[in-house]
């Protein structure tokens, strides 16, 4: 794929730099705005990779999302064309839509969970490891948190989640942020690198799915410069849309149509809660990110604030989570009920038991919480 100019979009403050670069095959003049709000440590960062070609390991969360997929293969692409040798190691599948982002596919792609000791040599020879889209390392699930913690390489996170582990040598954690791909769009940017098509096309799509198409409030006006120097690159919004939300198989309309069907309105209408049981799982053929989704549903109801949905497991374990608007923080309520946590309007939790047992205690706990 063809390269091309890449000029960043990003940061609290930014600081206007003109740069006039000719370039042979574009002949193009262009305006760099350097963020001022990344930290030095990705600055140090940037001088540490220039330095020498490095191996390195990528890696993301459990159940790997359109932003932890799109910001690591994004990051892995474009670090791919700076010379260095890239392993990406994500412990679990995605979805089937998300795991068609362009290099999925590829050799230099792992799953741990599928070859923990092919994982495990990777780790052993790499230079240095970022963890992207995830603040610790438990959720990386407990196999693979053993082989982050006893890395004796560099360490780099970039993430947008709150209260991110420490031990790293290189932090760029922002909680305003968008999306983990944004962050590694303005990483790109300040490093002063160009991007090709199918790096363009990975971080748009994470930018596509952590924001809701750009509807979340977590949208500035430097996610959408972001996503339109993307655009520039090559990246087709309509065509990652497509393969994200209109490639779907049946299982997941049936479980969607089930789990609306069990919505329940609480808190005198301020709240919303829908749910899955192990039976309807099974009976409707699930796959992977089938209910990706569904948890948002519930907000488009006027008057809501706090939507909850909860899936059980046939392990007999409950996944959770949770939606918000305005001024109610679904993080801090996961973290205190849920043993979750996430965004302020986005959050995940679980809890040991089946549905029958939980349910209950769902619907207390949120009706409390609002009525607080």
């Amino acid at each position: 794929a063809p390269m091309c100019p890449f000029s960043t979009a990003s940061g609290l403050i930014m600081v206007k730099v003109r740069l006039l670069i000719i370039f042979l095959v574009f002949g193009l003049e262009i305006t760099k705005f350097t963020p001022t709000d990344l930290p030095m440590a990705l600055h140090d960062l940037s001088r540490l990779l220039a330095q020498k070609p490095h191996r390195l390991v990528l890696t993301s969360h459990w159940n790997p999302d359109g932003d932890a997929v799109g910001s690591t293969l994004g990051l892995a692409h474009y670090l791919q064309g700076k010379g260095h040798s890239v392993q990406v190691v994500f412990p679990n599948s995605p979805s089937a839509p998300v795991s068609k982002a362009p290099g999925f596919s590829a050799p230099w792609v792992h799953l741990y969970d599928s070859d923990a000791a092919g994982c495990s040599a990777i780790f052993s020879q790499a230079e240095g490891l970022f963890s992207l889209d995830y603040n610790t390392s438990s959720r990386v699930g407990e196999a693979m948190q053993a082989e982050l913690e006893a890395f004796d390489g560099f360490k780099v996170i970039i993430d947008h989640h709150q209260e991110p582990d420490g031990g790293y040598d290189f932090v760029y954690s922002q909680t305003t942020k968008s999306s983990t791909a944004e962050m590694v769009y303005d990483f790109i940017a300040t490093d002063g690198g160009t991007l090709d098509v199918a790096a363009a096309d990975c971080l748009l799509m994470g930018l596509i799915t952590d924001t809701g198409s750009f509807r979340f409030p977590s949208v500035s006006a430097s996610t959408l410069k972001a996503a339109s120097a993307l655009v520039e690159v090559g990246a087709e919004p309509h065509v990652i849309h497509e393969r994200l939300f209109e490639s779907n198989p049946p299982s997941r309309l049936k479980l969607w149509g089930r789990g609306l069907n069990s919505l329940e309105i609480l808190a005198n209408g301020r709240a919303t809660l829908a749910y899955l049981t192990a039976q309807d799982i099974a009976e409707c053929g699930f796959e992977a990110g089938d209910t990706e989704g569904l948890v948002n549903q519930g907000l488009g109801i006027t008057g809501v604030s706090l939507s909850a949905f909860a899936r059980e497991d046939a392990s007999g374990k409950v996944k959770l989570s949770f939606r918000s608007k305005g001024e109610v923080d679904v993080n801090a309520f996961s973290r205190a009920h849920w043993n979750g946590g996430g965004h302020i309007h986005a959050a995940g939790g679980s809890a040991e038991g089946n549905l029958a047992e939980i349910l209950p205690l769902l619907r207390h706990t949120i009706t409390d919480y609002l009525s607080a």
